[in-house]
């Protein structure tokens, strides 16, 4: 890794280290013994400190995998150090895992129950506000009453697994696995998940997370039922799910915290809805509800001018039915509906409810024109009730107003 702290041994034997090597050097001070210098390695053991069983280097993703067997088949009691782009460690002992730590952000207590739906993003950052030396996120959620001591044990449990497996997944940096009774001996929860059995499920997992990333690229598209979809075969319950979830707005990512299945489960529910023609997957809206808002709130005031001004002079119904007629004419009455109200306006929630079954890159820019097409339309539409001054006033006054309404 290109990126890593570095430390220069000169002719002389000595340590030049730079900013980033010596900032980790100093939180391990200590006295330390030279234990192996060979060819690309340089080995210190700190003294009277725990004894190192195994260490190297990840080279590919089957390192973690192959050293995960390692320590299960021999039981031997530990502490696994994964150190990628995080750092996580896992301890076994009697081939079982008894715990994970990690400084992923993903893996943190607060996201596992968020993706669970036990807490909402806003809730994760209150608790984790409150979070002190006396105090931990998990007995936090259990004194606010968000899970019961049962439930959050469970969710540990998931929390350790989730390190594990991204644990699994890292292709490139080191490994140590470091052997003691001393290990991690200030953790107070203590698991026992078979370790053989989270391989076997680790090994289903990558392979078939490579099949489906190449229908399902990432969490971030919406699943969509098809108009045209075949008459379903036997579904399992995290299919039918997901399916109930499935609208064209909800995220492979919504589903899997609203079903509380996880984003591996719904994936593969999402594939196996693809192979049966049940679905069919969009990308997000980029849909701004309140933008939309705005900016019909901007056209209407325009268009409630204009009618104002026809009114004046007797017009006001035949400019409505005119430009009524144009709206569906033109192909936007999915979006302006039958056409505007006594006052020329047009419903804002209807604009914002359609755009949202819309799939465009620029959705905003997209109405913005629509918005001035109507608006000119209804400009035009008024200059047959009024006269000819006050038609030229009302043009230059909207015409103005028009321009300074932009997108963005």
């Amino acid at each position: 890794m290109s990126d890593r702290p570095r430390i220069v041994i000169d002719r002389e034997g000595k340590l030049h280290a730079d900013d980033g090597a010596r900032r980790r050097l100093a939180r391990r001070a200590g006295d330390f013994e030279l234990a192996a210098v060979l060819p690309g390695l340089v080995f210190m053991l700190e003294k009277d400190g725990p004894k190192v069983a195994m260490a190297g280097e990840i080279l590919t993703r089957m390192t973690v995998m192959e050293i995960g067997n390692m320590i299960a088949s021999a039981a031997w009691r530990g502490e696994l150090h994964v150190i990628g782009e995080h750092h996580r460690a896992m301890r076994f002992d009697q081939g079982a895992l008894k715990g994970a730590r990690s400084n992923a952000p993903d893996d943190r207590l607060g996201e596992v129950l968020f993706r669970g739906g036990v807490l909402t993003r806003a809730q994760v950052r209150e608790i984790a506000e409150k979070v002190g030396p006396d105090m931990r996120f998990g007995e936090l959620c259990v004194k606010g009453g968000y899970v019961d001591a049962g439930e959050l044990y469970t969710y540990l449990q998931k929390q350790a697994q989730d390190v594990f497996f991204n644990a699994l997944i890292v292709d490139e940096g080191a490994y140590v696995f470091v052997v003691g009774d001393e290990v991690a001996a200030d953790e107070s929860t203590t698991l026992h998940l078979p370790v053989q059995s989270l391989l076997m499920e680790g090994v289903q997992r990558i392979d078939e997370m490579v099949l489906f990333r190449d229908k399902i690229p990432h969490a971030e598209l919406c699943p969509k039922r098809r108009t045209d979809a075949p008459e379903p075969k036997k579904l399992d319950d995290a299919a039918l799910k997901v399916l109930d979830l499935t609208d064209g707005r909800r995220t492979i990512d919504d589903i899997a915290r609203e079903t509380a299945l996880g984003e591996f489960v719904t994936t593969k529910a999402v594939y196996h809805l693809l192979q049966q023609k049940q679905i069919e997957l969009k990308t997000p809206s980029n849909l701004d509800p309140d933008a939309v808002r705005t900016l019909v709130g901007r056209f209407n005031d325009v268009l409630q001018d204009i009618f104002m001004a026809v009114a004046t002079y007797g017009g006001l119904e035949q400019t409505r039915m005119t430009l009524d007629a144009w709206i569906q004419g033109s192909g936007y009455g999915p979006y302006f509906g039958e056409g505007v109200d006594e006052f020329g306006t047009i419903e804002a929630e209807r604009v914002v409810s359609a755009l949202e079954g819309v799939e465009t890159e620029r959705p905003l820019e997209a109405l913005h024109q629509a918005l001035h097409e109507l608006a000119a339309f209804a400009l035009f539409s008024a200059t047959t009730a009024l006269p000819r001054d006050q038609e030229l006033t009302l043009a230059r006054d909207v015409n103005a107003r028009l321009k300074v309404i932009r997108v963005g």
